[in-house]
């Protein structure tokens, strides 16, 4: 049984997951990702692995599925902090 929270929140996560994508081919085009640090893409991609997985024990498939989505665009950032920084 869906319920409206979980609506929701994959709505919010697919708007995070939007203005996330730009960020990712700004850093792509021009090889470089100065706009945050390291420790907060990390922290922030692990934060939301964690999120996704409390969803998924609240049986609120949708918002695992959208916050891990979101994750996984913050671990790109992440990579790209780590590949560009060199």
């Amino acid at each position: 049984m869906w319920q409206w929270q979980d609506f929701v929140l994959t709505f919010i996560n697919f708007g995070f997951m939007i203005t996330a994508i730009p960020a990712i081919i700004r850093n792509y085009h021009h090889k470089e990702a100065k706009s945050q640090s390291l420790s907060m893409y990390l922290a922030t991609a692990i934060l939301l692995s964690v999120m996704a997985y409390v969803f998924l024990t609240l049986d609120m498939l949708l918002s695992c599925l959208s916050t891990a989505g979101t994750g996984i665009m913050w671990y790109i950032l992440t990579y790209q902090k780590i590949l560009y920084s060199k």
